[in-house]
């Protein structure tokens, strides 16, 4: 089966992505299942950034976008 794009979040970041807002923000330890290295994906694919208290995190354009992009169907 070949790889899903990178542009489409998978189980745990479209789950993750689904809790936050754009403007009220999650703490790490309320984002269960993700865990540091999926956080840091989702960082660097621009779905979420970091408020500017530094200890949440919120959803950006970019990770709304993710969510509403069309998971292929298997074949």
């Amino acid at each position: 089966m070949p790889a899903r794009p990178s542009h489409i979040p998978h189980a745990t970041e479209r789950t993750t992505l689904q809790k936050m807002s754009p403007t009220r923000g999650l703490r790490p330890e309320q984002m269960h299942p993700a865990g540091k290295q999926i956080i840091a994906g989702m960082l660097k694919k621009g779905w979420i950034e970091k408020q500017s208290d530094g200890r949440a995190y919120c959803i950006t354009a970019a990770g709304a976008a993710a969510l509403k992009a069309v998971i292929p169907e298997k074949r």
